[in-house]
């Protein structure tokens, strides 16, 4: 059996940051990558897209993982937007209801206009 892993790519553009992830963001593996994650100095006009468009498997340490970044990202009163193509991973999020505290695109470009433009949650990070 392969050794799963997880690699995270960050990339400041005009008005946002991207946070890309690849391979399996679940415990025993990320945990590196968490403490990389809380260690950022960020500063974005907008706010945050989290790629997850090669992730391919995460548990609730990995969803852990994104709602504290959310909680450090919301005391700047920054936005985030998480780009997810793969139905397994949509799922899981759907499972978890972090669909319903995150907005959830397709794309760079829809993540873009979200953070932008606002989103509206039907949950709060506080009530999650």
């Amino acid at each position: 059996m392969a050794q799963k892993k997880v690699t995270m790519d960050i990339k400041t553009k005009a008005n946002y940051i991207v946070i890309s992830f690849t391979g399996d963001l679940e415990y025993g593996v990320i945990e590196d990558i968490k403490k990389d994650l809380q260690a950022l100095k960020l500063e974005t006009k907008h706010g945050y897209i989290i790629d997850m468009q090669k992730v391919m498997n995460i548990d609730s340490t990995g969803f852990g993982m994104i709602v504290n970044f959310a909680k450090m990202v919301s005391v700047k009163e920054k936005r985030i937007a998480i780009i997810v193509v793969d139905d397994f991973i949509r799922n899981l999020f759907a499972i978890s209801q972090c669909d319903k505290i995150f907005p959830i695109s397709k794309n760079e470009d829809d993540a873009k206009q979200i953070i932008q433009d606002g989103w509206s949650s039907e949950l709060s990070l506080n009530e999650y």
